[in-house]
């Protein structure tokens, strides 16, 4: 039999709900309030353990700092051309048997770590904050679910490496952002594991606390990278002996005519050595292929043409927007990289960023592309 409240008694838990929840935002406040308090106005270079975990990071990011930046950093240990060190103390190095040991000794890969720390300085003066990147520490699990060390990196001897290279981003990350940057953002999931000698056990909640202080409050002043809103795009313009829209057959015709008058200049260019027979016979084009920079300026979507990718003769040839201009390609005697922005032909999309696309994702990926510079 199913009972049926009364309305009274519905009232009367109403009320009694209504109370538990006001006394729980009396001590919630009264707690929260008592925390923050305890939150400090200031500190100088104070020591601080930040900890990522590679399953945290949200792929609205499009970028993910720990497994990148252990496939950055693992041949070059391997190499011995980064010196790996025991701890963050610096005392005792780790050579390259003895790393190539630990993953033997306890059947783990370095590259497929899940965690990530990384040692900075932090400083809140006045309403400014500002971090100094230490170094780094890596570790893993061993096959049976052991903590495995190994070892710690000096941010002064990487430093180059992650300012000239660009950390892998999917298409919804940017597409011009360096390593050293994507740390300088802090967009990536992270927790505060040390602040100076505290730890945290007694008081975890701190720790998210101190983590919004510096990073999140409207009332500091803060100078973290922002990346730009922008995309850069591989695209393969069918080739019209398998596509039937007009536009299509115009510019392989008047790109391939275009070469054609052109085959000395685009040989300086790009120094090909060929044979004379090459610069005799026709030139013919299989396929084109192009990268343009696509973003958005206020509310004006802009594709920049960057490189065409022409396969002529099954060879292979790159040519940049100056070296575009030099041989003087055009479509409808409208400059090529004009022409091309206003996309009348049929294309595939093959790659965003760092991210490959399969082709009957092609469309959809253009519509959201549109969507989201």
């Amino acid at each position: 039999m199913t009972y049926t409240y009364s309305s009274w008694e519905w009232k009367s838990q109403e009320r009694m709900h209504l109370y538990r929840l006001l006394i729980f935002f009396v001590i919630s406040s009264f707690w929260g309030c008592k925390t923050q308090s305890n939150l400090p106005s200031k500190y100088e270079i104070e020591p601080v353990l930040l900890h990522l975990a590679s399953v945290d990071q949200p792929d609205s990011i499009g970028f993910n700092l720990v497994s990148s930046i252990h496939k950055l950093i693992y041949p070059r240990i391997q190499n011995g051309d980064i010196a790996l060190w025991k701890t963050s103390k610096k005392k005792e190095l780790v050579n390259k048997s003895q790393f190539l040991k630990i993953e033997e000794s306890y059947d783990t890969r370095f590259v497929n770590s899940n965690d990530l720390f990384i040692h900075e300085y932090w400083q809140l003066i006045g309403k400014e904050f500002d971090f100094l990147v230490r170094g780094f520490s890596f570790v893993g699990k061993s096959s049976i679910g052991e903590p495995v060390s190994y070892g710690f990196v000096d941010a002064a001897d990487v430093i180059g490496i992650l300012k000239s290279i660009k950390i892998p981003t999917t298409h919804q990350g940017p597409s011009n952002m360096s390593y050293w940057n994507a740390i300088h953002s802090k967009q990536f999931n992270f927790n505060v594991v040390q602040f100076g000698n505290n730890d945290f056990k007694s008081n975890p909640e701190l720790s998210v606390l101190l983590k919004n202080q510096a990073c999140y409050s409207r009332s500091i002043n803060r100078n973290f990278y922002v990346p730009e809103k922008s995309r850069r795009v591989i695209y393969k313009i069918i080739s019209p002996n398998i596509n039937s829209n007009l536009e299509n057959k115009k510019i392989y015709t008047e790109t391939e005519s275009g070469i054609n008058d052109n085959k000395q200049v685009i040989l300086n260019i790009t120094k090909k050595s060929v044979e004379p027979q090459d610069i005799i016979k026709p030139w013919s084009i299989n396929s084109i292929r192009v990268i343009e920079k696509w973003s958005n300026y206020k509310n004006i979507p802009l594709q920049e043409l960057e490189y065409l990718l022409l396969e002529i003769n099954g060879k292979n040839y790159k040519l940049n927007k100056q070296e575009i201009e030099e041989v003087g390609l055009s479509i409808n005697l409208q400059g090529i990289s004009e022409y091309l922005s206003e996309k009348n032909f049929d294309f595939i999309i093959e790659k965003v960023n760092s991210e490959s696309i399969p082709p009957q994702k092609s469309e959809s990926m253009y519509t959201k592309l549109l969507k989201n510079i």
